[in-house]
């Protein structure tokens, strides 16, 4: 070999390759001719392997080089491989890795041309082979019948299955058929069917390669059900514009077969609708809207064609799903919906149904529920937002296997939380005496149910008669235009939510209302909290503590408890009164309560609802003592004109002379007349004198005593 040609082959061996990542059919122009530059052709080398598959086992294949010689059968020096060699243009030099590589990884399907170089005493020699990877695909078919037991594939002409070059088919009842290498497309076989088979048959696609037509590569195998016939498949049933129409979608069947759509209303008849689906080669599935249906009214739905031998072929019937919704509250609705396999005895069951819905027409915050059971047909909602409105849909999933699943969903149904209705009524209350002109009443809104507005209504003294008397935003009214201490007071409240629906009115909450109707007795009116919801748990009967309260309205103590509405407290009010300190009057209160339960946050919690009663007071009259005659003689005996008294809060005494002239007058019980005239010097003169003493006992009651007072000298 000529130096230059060496220092080629030099070159070859500290370069890169520099050719792109690609496959081509031809042999190259270098591998056929090596002469072009000046190289030698035939030396020896092993590739595997001669064929490979990318298939639904592997998704790579692996080239390999191996056993490389000279053509005498001597070793390479300085060798070399090109993995996926490929014509160039203009034709170049073959530039080897520097680092000698034996296999390569490829994932593509191809042709893989792998060219050797090496040198032999001086000699450069060139030799390529080829490795062809195939990817294997399933084959295009159509299955069709005449009656129960003929059947024939059909294996289109399509670019996929022109790289078959076979098929076998497993007929399922132990019975296998092979092609011969397949010239002319489309290609039939046909089987008739003796034996009830076991297995639903199977499909097998074959490559072929050289002249004995041998198999390289074979496709996953492909199932079919015996008797599909080409049967189409309803595999989705979409209700739209409010059931007006619905979308059907195709699945299964035979490509390019046109499909009769039949529609029946319930317990009626099938129709055809005038409508076809078709489902285009390489495509699963075709859909199609039937329009012009009444949205309240249930169809069901089937496809129709004819097998070989004219007989008709039927899909699988399906009926649409009809919501209905009941709003029962500004944050409840109940949907409910038809069973859409009812009356269908050749449909797969429904196994579960599930609820979408979401925020209309915005369609925000979507989420999904479901019955219970899964295969119940109505579902309540309970987070409703009356300022928004919602859709709901129902998706029905019947069937158990991919042969025969079918998804109905229905068409959206509006719910309006906001449509104006009477909200539950506030049932529990109280009512309680806060002091001399404040009532306070508490309520407790229904659970589930926020109010922005509570309106409180009231009646007085028993009066049926209820007048508004605040709007609050707050479910406690301190009602301050009362006088408790002289009437009950009942209060009736309503509320309203965001979007002005108001509630029914609630039941009469009352004051306990404390007076005496005899003497030393204490009456008062019952303390009831109405609850016609029953949402009081283990209520116990209603306690009442009488307690006696101090001048500043503190409580001294309990002075009995009693489940009646009276008690007597004569000797109350006689150990009080017995006091030399005493005022004359002694007040009492009501503490009503009762112990029940409430359920809490799920929690069934102890809660004592309670109310203060008004005050009473038992109020002694003033008690008033004159003496007839007194002697000022300053004999430190009676020298003085005093009334003696008890309960008094105020206290006027006017003396007359015997004209009617005001001749003294005091104000303090302790201060008296001590016989002198209105100068309070000169000794009045003795005989009779008049008096007048006047005031206000501890219930700012007025008294008057009159009478005429002897004067002894």
């Amino acid at each position: 070999m000529s130096r230059i040609k060496s220092f080629l082959f030099g070159l070859m061996a500290i370069c890169l390759s520099t050719l792109s990542f690609g496959q081509q059919d031809a042999e190259p122009a270098l591998c056929k001719d090596p002469s072009i530059f000046g190289f030698v052709k035939d030396s020896k080398f092993t590739i595997s392997p001669d064929y490979g598959c990318l298939d639904y086992t592997r998704t790579s294949a692996r080239i390999e080089v191996s056993n490389s010689a000279s053509p005498t059968g001597g070793a390479l020096s300085q060798l070399g491989y090109i993995f996926d060699f490929k014509d160039v243009t203009p034709l170049a030099l073959p530039v080897f890795p520097t680092v000698l590589q034996t296999s390569t990884v490829v994932t593509t399907p191809g042709k893989y041309w792998v060219m050797q170089g090496g040198n032999v005493g001086g000699t450069a020699y060139i030799t390529c082979r080829v490795s062809e990877i195939l990817q294997t695909e399933q084959p295009d078919f159509d299955i069709t019948s005449c009656g129960d037991k003929s059947v024939t594939v059909t294996f289109r002409d399509t670019p996929k299955n022109r790289k078959h070059g076979k098929y076998r088919i497993v007929w399922g009842d132990g019975n296998q058929d092979f092609s011969a290498q397949i010239t002319v497309w489309p290609h039939q076989m046909q089987h008739t069917y003796i034996n009830t088979p076991t297995g639903m048959p199977q499909i097998v696609a074959a490559y072929t390669r050289g002249a004995s037509n041998f198999t390289v590569c074979t496709s996953q195998p492909i199932s079919f059900p015996v008797g599909s016939n080409g049967k189409p498949r309803i595999s989705e049933l979409e209700g739209l514009n409010g059931g007006a129409s619905n979308k059907i979608t195709l699945s299964d069947g035979s490509d390019g077969t046109a499909y009769t759509i039949q529609q029946k209303p319930k317990g009626g008849n099938w129709v055809d609708t005038g409508k076809k689906i078709t489902r285009n080669s390489g495509t699963t599935t075709a859909n199609q809207t039937i329009d012009g249906l009444d949205g309240k009214q249930e169809y069901c739905f089937r496809l129709q064609t004819k097998d070989g031998c004219n007989n008709d072929i039927f899909s699988n019937e399906a009926c649409t799903i009809i919501p209905k919704a009941t709003v029962s509250s500004p944050t409840e609705a109940k949907i409910e919906w038809n069973n859409p396999d009812a009356d269908l005895t050749a449909t797969p069951n429904v196994t579960r149904y599930s609820v979408g819905y979401s925020e209309s027409p915005s369609g925000a915050n979507p989420n999904t529920g479901a019955p219970s059971p899964i295969t119940g047909t109505s579902y309540v909602f309970d987070l409703l937002d009356c300022s928004k409105k919602y859709n709901f849909n129902i998706t029905a999933f019947l069937g158990t296997t991919a042969a025969d699943k079918v998804v109905i969903k229905s068409p959206n149904i509006l719910v309006d939380p906001s449509v104006s209705f009477k909200l539950p009524a506030i049932s529990i209350g109280t009512v309680s005496t806060i002091s001399k002109d404040i009532i306070q009443v508490n309520t407790f809104e229904p659970s589930g149910y926020t109010a922005p507005k509570y309106i409180f209504y009231r009646a007085e003294g028993g009066s049926s008669t209820y007048t508004q008397v605040k709007e609050t935003p707050d479910n406690r009214y301190d009602d301050k235009n009362v006088e408790p201490d002289k009437q009950q007071y009942c209060y009736k409240v309503e509320y309203q939510d965001r979007c002005g629906n108001t509630s029914v009115l609630s039941p009469a909450f009352c004051s306990v209302f404390l007076t005496s109707a005899q003497a030393n007795t204490l009456n008062w009116t019952q303390f009831i909290i109405p609850d016609p919801n029953n949402a009081l748990q283990n209520a116990q009967p209603v306690e009442y503590y009488v307690e006696l309260l101090d001048a500043n309205g503190s409580v001294v103590k309990p002075v009995d408890t009693t489940p009646d509405t009276k008690s007597n407290v004569k000797d109350v009010i006689d150990q009080i009164l017995s006091d030399p300190a005493a005022r004359g009057q002694v007040t009492f209160r009501i503490l009503a309560r009762q112990k029940v339960t409430l359920i809490i946050g799920g929690v069934a919690t102890p809660f004592p609802f309670s109310s203060y009663s008004n005050t009473y007071t038992f109020i002694t009259p003033a008690q008033i003592y004159v003496p007839t005659a007194f002697s000022p003689n300053d004999d430190s005996n009676n020298d003085t004109f005093v009334a003696k008294g008890r309960f008094i809060v105020e206290y006027n005494l006017v003396i007359y002379d015997r004209w009617g002239n005001t001749i003294f007058e005091s104000k303090d019980l302790e201060t008296g007349w001590n016989g002198t005239t209105s100068d309070g010097v000169t000794p009045a003169p003795p005989g009779n004198y008049g008096y007048k003493i006047y005031g206000l006992d501890p219930a700012g009651q007025k008294f008057e005593k009159v009478g005429s007072i002897t004067l002894i000298r």
